[in-house]
């Protein structure tokens, strides 16, 4: 049975889209992850997928200093995965992003082993423009960044085939009674990724009086932080590992603008207000953000106009119009489970 190994991770956008494969290529082939310490880790020991830990390096945006050491540093890091990679000997090596990818990435060519590179964003990140000229094609979830690759190719993102089971008869039902809540009310979820959003928290506690009135909500703070205060009609929870759940109870979202996560809700129909993460970060949100408003998907809403008030007018305004967001969202091809697994099977024939 060939051999292939999944890098990337960090964060969900880079974890998720791994998993959504190797759940559709694990009868076919040995499917294998390498990551860092991140919550990769955790998500593939419950899913029984055979883990190696590499040591990663990750440039800070928001420190410029700090980076100084980071190609030393890298060079251990890669020097490791060469190491890890060579007593795995895979046969093929996909690379979903993020720093804990790296490592594995730059070790491929040296070991001989062919290379796919995997970009979510509109505009490529610095793996992607690392690993161009090392991997057989650039998979691109939008088409104008698979024009800036010779070997760029739009296929879209790798979306996990459960995510549908949020619209399955009686999911609405069934979640709505896990969540304990009436169904009187539409119900609102805000997430703010893996890591959460301090600021997205902060805005969502302020406004949660004017929220409840139209909404019940369901809050995905992130590990660690801190929601509203216990009331009736507000539920959250730091992390949920049953996204179909929740995105089944869903009839509006506000979140973050990582293209995975408006990638599953365009796919699933969720009208969404995006507020794009702009801090630390090279502006790939807000990029991906008004693609998708352009194309009349999603509401954006920007940091610099983030009130109680904007947010709860934004929401409301984002589910009153949830009939033309819908057919605006039927309109776009999000998911390319299927394209790229046609790509890693013609690879590895």
């Amino acid at each position: 049975m060939k051999k292939i190994v999944f890098a990337g991770g960090g964060t969900a956008g880079h974890v998720m889209p791994n998993l959504a494969l190797i759940d559709e290529l694990k009868a076919e082939y040995r499917c294998i992850y390498v990551g860092g310490s991140g919550m990769e880790r955790g998500l593939c020991e419950a899913r029984g997928i055979p883990f190696y830990e590499i040591k990663t390096v990750k440039l800070r945006r928001d420190a410029f200093f700090k980076n100084a050491a980071v190609p030393f540093k890298l060079m251990s890091c890669v020097r490791a995965a060469k190491k890890t990679l060579a007593e795995i000997s895979p046969d093929l090596i996909f690379s979903k992003g993020g720093y804990a990818a790296l490592p594995a990435v730059l070790a491929a060519k040296p070991l001989g082993v062919p290379l796919l590179c995997h970009e979510s964003d509109l505009t490529p990140g610095i793996v992607t423009k690392l690993g161009k000229k090392r991997a057989q094609k650039v998979l691109c979830a939008f088409e104008p960044c698979a024009e800036l690759f010779p070997n760029g190719m739009h296929v879209g993102t790798p979306l996990r085939k459960e995510l549908y089971r949020a619209r399955a008869v009686g999911a609405r039902e069934k979640a709505l009674r896990s969540l304990e809540l009436s169904g009187n009310k539409p119900v609102l979820l805000i997430m703010g990724g893996s890591s959460g959003a301090a600021t997205l928290n902060a805005c969502a506690e302020r406004a949660i009086d004017s929220l409840i009135k139209t909404f019940d909500v369901v809050h995905i703070t992130g590990k660690n932080k801190s929601g509203c205060t216990p009331r009736a009609g507000y539920r959250k929870t730091e992390f949920c590992d049953d996204m179909p759940m929740l995105y089944a109870a869903a009839d509006a979202c506000v979140s973050r603008a990582g293209a995975n996560a408006l990638a599953e809700l365009i796919a699933l129909g969720i009208p969404t207000v995006a507020v794009p993460l702009e801090k630390a970060s090279r502006g790939d949100q807000i990029q991906n953000a008004e693609y998708f408003s352009e194309r009349g998907a999603v509401s954006v809403l920007r940091e610099k106009d983030l009130t109680a008030e904007a947010l709860a007018i934004a929401a409301a305004d984002v589910y009153r119009k949830r009939l033309e967001y819908a057919a605006a969202m039927k309109k776009l091809t999000v998911d390319g489970t299927a394209e790229i697994c046609a790509v890693i099977k013609d690879i590895l024939k």
